[in-house]
């Protein structure tokens, strides 16, 4: 089959997309049809988003994100106000959208959501980069002893080696600490699901999702139940994914990609990240801002999407994961000639470029060596199955496909 005619097929495939959306009407949604082109202002039409396969934008929203972690981790004062641990809050909201959207299209194009694919892809996708970082840090760290922690390490090794990071002690000096949002992140990929595979949480995604937001949000009110508010940011992302997907809620999502409205949220945010004191309370309400700024980011106005898909940007957005990985290890190399905690602002900077710059070397060989042929197969074992019925598989790196995991969240 010719390019072109495969590109015909494609629009085909996502007009019957769209005609079925429009049959097939859930309880939560408004009767209203499918909007378009210059109703209500929409940037994109409906049909348009459905048959976007990538969304660059977000690997530019992910460089952010990582470089705002780096900040946090240098300990230099320099950076002391940017509150860098936002960037893990961005990072849960572009997961929760993320995830949701893959396994929505996948729902759409094969009649149900190839569940067992979808562990098989996140397997391969997370844990071979993960376990290798692992290794490193007991080689180096524990064993090496070339950064200080190797007593805290071996403590928390049983949870590291299972996954369960996020429940570890917390020891004066945690090495490898970091990996903690992972595995809330994994349990995410093991729960979420169920929202594609059981009929009654099926039928009402959208209302349990947006329950779940506000039970895990009032959570954050108490000590004893603040740990679920970790979780409000990845679910604001699903709510956004849900909302987008449907036709008739695209609507009102869609205005929000305005200028004017992403000059406002841009300004919240940076305002609310320079202000605010750590908490559960201010990330959930930083969540929230980054929530309402995806439609921008995704569907315009086109100067966000052309700063947030400039090459530079784009490239960390997709080393982020193993960037996230490796840093700490990139610091302690760095600390040994540029050491941390000067007052010399061009100090500081090169501390922090050294470290970024040293991470995505480093990165780039797992990408290479690790990540991308692990991807591969992971993709490989999970192409076996239920067939589309629709929609013909993106090729290689095309798109937001589970065909695609550059695009899934790490």
């Amino acid at each position: 089959m010719s390019g072109h005619e495969l590109e015909i097929v494609h629009v085909e495939a996502v007009q019957r997309a769209v005609d079925r959306r429009r049959r097939v009407r859930f309880p939560f949604e408004p009767r209203r049809e499918t909007p378009v082109q210059g109703e209500d202002r929409v940037p994109v039409p409906y049909e348009e988003y459905l048959g976007r396969r990538y969304f660059t934008p977000l690997d530019g929203l992910r460089a952010l994100s990582i470089l705002l972690v780096v900040t946090d981790h240098t300990t230099d004062p320099l950076f002391g106000a940017l509150h860098g641990a936002v960037g893990v809050t961005i990072f849960f909201v572009i997961s929760g959208y993320l995830i949701s959207t893959l396994l929505l299209r996948d729902e759409e194009r094969r009649g149900a959501a190839r569940i067992p694919a979808f562990y098989i892809r996140r397997a391969y996708r997370i844990l071979p980069l993960y376990y290798l970082t692992l290794g490193a840090y007991i080689i180096l760290v524990g064993v090496l002893h070339l950064q200080a922690g190797a007593s805290s390490l071996w403590r928390s090794m049983p949870w590291f080696l299972t996954y369960q990071n996020d429940l570890a002690p917390v020891p004066p000096v945690f090495v490898f600490g970091h990996s903690w949002s992972l595995a809330i992140e994994e349990k995410y990929y093991l729960l979420w699901p169920l929202m594609f595979a059981i009929p009654l949480l099926r039928r009402h995604r959208l209302r349990v999702t947006g329950s779940l937001v506000v039970l895990t949000a009032v959570g954050s009110l108490w000590s004893a139940t603040f740990y679920f508010a970790t979780y409000t940011p990845i679910l604001l992302g699903c709510v956004m994914a849900l909302v987008l997907h449907n036709p008739s809620l695209y609507t009102w999502a869609a205005r929000l990609a305005r200028t004017d409205v992403a000059l406002l949220l841009i300004g919240a945010l940076i305002a609310w990240e320079l202000e605010f004191e750590n908490g559960s309370q201010v990330h959930i309400v930083f969540a929230v801002l980054t929530a309402l700024l995806l439609p921008s980011v995704l569907l315009g106005p086109r100067w966000l999407s052309t700063v947030l898909s400039h090459p530079v940007a784009a490239y960390i957005g997709t080393r982020s994961y193993a960037v996230y990985l490796i840093h700490r290890i990139a610091k302690g190399t760095v600390d040994r000639v540029v050491g941390p905690g000067s007052t010399s602002i061009p100090h500081q900077l090169t501390h922090f470029l050294l470290i970024v710059v040293i991470s995505l070397l480093a990165a780039e060989i797992m990408h290479r060596l690790i990540e991308q042929p692990m991807i591969q197969r992971g993709r490989r074992l999970a192409s076996t199955g239920r067939k589309a019925r629709t929609v013909p598989v993106a090729a290689p790196g095309e798109g937001l496909d589970p065909a695609a995991p550059a695009q899934e969240s790490a």
